[in-house]
């Protein structure tokens, strides 16, 4: 059993930085691939040698996929819970988080967490006019990996300041939090001991 895919807002954010700018890139170097075949042979002579045009071709190329991932990546990135663990799928690489880690939810506000006097200007720009969205934080008992080896893979303003925790900005985060209780919820009870109520009966019977 799953809960509903979450998407990460963040990821929407991120990746459209600059993604303009790498199709403009692309396009560029497409066009400078293309000039010498719209131009009569002798002006083409004077443009560049002739080798140049792979290094274009391949550059606008590199530069075009790099544009059609930060197209494709925000919808791939999301939060789902299991009956285990808390699933986050960046773009890339998924994370798992057990329920185990998992010490409390609480709503909060980007602003708050992120207060706009004390934010770098990277995390400024990312998160704009979105400091007074609503997140969730998770707080955790500790890492499933390294923390620079999950900074690979998510921003930093998905990490809680000054302590283990993640910050999620979803759409609906009333309805991932209720999600999360109910969940790890159920996980408690399936890693609980035996009642004692139950353990009694089953001695009578014996």
């Amino acid at each position: 059993m799953k809960g509903k895919k979450h998407k990460l807002l963040i990821y929407d954010r991120l990746h459209r930085q600059r993604r303009g700018l790498y199709l403009f890139v692309a396009l560029l170097f497409a066009g400078l691939f293309a000039l010498p075949y719209v131009v009569d042979a002798e002006t083409a002579q004077k443009l560049w040698p002739p080798e140049f045009d792979l290094v274009f071709a391949v550059l606008s190329g590199v530069t075009f996929l790099f544009f059609l991932y930060k197209l494709v990546a925000p919808r791939l990135a999301y939060v789902q819970c299991a009956e285990r663990n808390i699933r986050i799928q960046t773009p890339l690489y998924p994370i798992v988080i057990s329920y185990r880690r998992l010490v409390s939810v609480r709503p909060n506000q980007w602003g708050q967490v992120y207060p706009l006097e004390k934010i770098k200007r990277s995390q400024r720009r990312l998160l704009g006019n979105a400091l007074g969205e609503g997140v969730l934080i998770l707080d955790l008992k500790g890492w499933p990996m390294s923390r620079g080896f999950l900074q690979l893979w998510m921003p930093d303003v998905m990490f809680l300041p000054g302590g283990d925790g993640l910050v999620l900005w979803v759409e609906d985060w009333m309805k991932l939090n209720r999600e999360l209780s109910d969940f790890k919820d159920r996980w408690r009870e399936a890693h609980a001991g035996p009642r004692p109520e139950a353990s009694l009966y089953g001695e009578m019977r014996r």
